[in-house]
């Protein structure tokens, strides 16, 4: 008899662990869940809103209840499996708290707390009247230190060839879940030295060139989709000053320039250009100067030949009335923006090996071929940013932010969700 009475408290303590197993489950979820939401609220980048309207607290708690762990008379979240009467002594309760600080470092967290209180039956025989069953999970949002200076939003991001890049202060990132999201094909001598980030996995053909990039990761949300959606919706009603000549003029003299055969730059640019028409530089023409160049309308950019091409983009870029104060600011040390329609060629950003592009390259709808800039012309401190749907690197490119970040530029934000208790 005393035998089966231990086997028989046994079986009523292994019962408790398979719940504090199930409500450890349901915390880590919890906590994890309601973190995500904490980075979307976090996100530092202007512009950048979060687009779910509930809490933390609501998203901590909905994937708790689909753990079957609700409070009492709280059994109505989406996708909740708790039951809506519990048997006799038992509850369960679920916590959510946001924190400022965990074992001493300071930060954003969120701890989740998943209880069962149960009657205790053989246990009753030790003094035991109820059962507590507790389990606590915390997940901290961690933010880069170098943000990443490429990113595309949604196809990969290729080396091919023998493209040589260095970005010592920043580097790569991609939305893709592909296995190649970050993917070095035919290449093995590129050493990405900044961290590198992506939704999917990376790809190499030889040397060691994933070691440093961080697989499976959360999205990264488009720094400048409100600019996006400003220019796109541009039509050249909104400039009452158009010109349609073969030299284009700055924003503040000619609000519009309409182009389809090679534009004459007869002199160094220095200002915001808004071009409605197809924009073709072929040859070897010498463009220079400090501009913003906007393609709206259905216009689009196309660089053949090998011209030289040495831009630094405008730090405060103006623009028609219709174009927000807010929208303008998140302008600042935009190079580059080209709004076409997705197709497969893309937009060619090219040049000689003296070309540099330096300030931010923005094409949000079509992948980018990018060329880029040479170290030895360039500036050395430069805000060289690529942010497009896909990017492929083909030629020799120096990569460097750390301009951005002073400027206070948009730069893309990582945030990376962890478990830390």
């Amino acid at each position: 008899m005393p035998l089966i009475g231990v086997m028989a408290l046994g079986g009523e303590a292994g019962s408790w662990y398979v719940t504090r197993q199930r409500a450890q489950g349901a915390a880590d979820a919890a906590a994890y869940s309601g973190a995500l939401r904490l980075a979307c609220d976090n996100a530092p980048q202007a512009g950048v809103t979060c687009s779910n309207t509930q809490s933390v607290d609501y998203r901590g708690k909905q994937v708790a209840a689909q753990n079957s762990f609700c409070n009492s008379g709280d059994t109505s979240y989406p996708g909740a499996t708790c039951a809506t009467s519990l048997p006799q002594g038992v509850s369960k309760s679920v916590q959510i708290a946001t924190l400022g600080s965990w074992n001493g470092i300071a930060g954003n967290y969120v701890q989740a707390t998943v209880s069962q209180q149960q009657p205790a039956y053989l246990a009753q025989l030790l003094g035991l009247s109820t059962i507590n069953v507790v389990a606590t999970a915390v997940a901290g949002v961690d933010s880069l230190a170098k943000p990443p200076c490429v990113l595309a939003l949604h196809d990969p991001v290729t080396f091919q060839g023998s493209a040589t890049v260095s970005s010592a202060n920043c580097g790569i990132s991609s939305d893709s879940a592909a296995a190649n999201a970050i993917g070095f094909v035919g290449n093995s001598g590129i050493s990405v030295n900044a961290p590198s980030y992506t939704v999917g996995g990376c790809s190499q053909t030889g040397g060691s060139q994933c070691t440093g990039v961080k697989t499976y990761q959360q999205p990264i949300p488009d720094p400048l989709s409100a600019v996006n959606t400003a220019l796109s919706a541009l039509k050249t009603s909104d400039f009452p000053n158009k010109n349609n000549s073969t030299t284009p003029m700055p924003y503040e003299t000619c609000s519009c320039y309409n182009s389809n055969n090679n534009p004459a730059f007869s002199s160094a640019l220095n200002g915001t250009y808004y071009f409605s028409g197809n924009v073709k530089i072929n040859m070897n023409p010498t463009i220079t100067g400090t501009a913003t160049l906007i393609f709206f309308a259905g216009a689009s950019l196309t660089i053949t030949g090998t011209p030289t091409i040495q831009l630094t983009a405008m730090t405060s870029p103006t623009g028609p009335s219709v174009l927000s104060a807010t929208v303008k600011a998140l302008m600042k040390d935009l190079l580059i923006y080209d709004g076409e329609a997705y197709s497969k060629q893309g937009v060619n950003i090219s040049g000689t090996s003296t070309s540099y592009f330096n300030g931010t390259v923005y094409v949000p709808n079509a992948p980018v071929t990018y060329g880029g800039n040479s170290s030895s012309s360039a500036p050395g401190t430069g805000c060289y940013q690529v942010i497009a749907y896909a990017v492929s690197f083909q030629g020799n490119t120096t990569l460097d932010n750390s301009k951005c970040i002073s400027d206070g530029a948009v730069k893309p934000n990582v945030q990376t969700v962890r478990l830390v208790q």
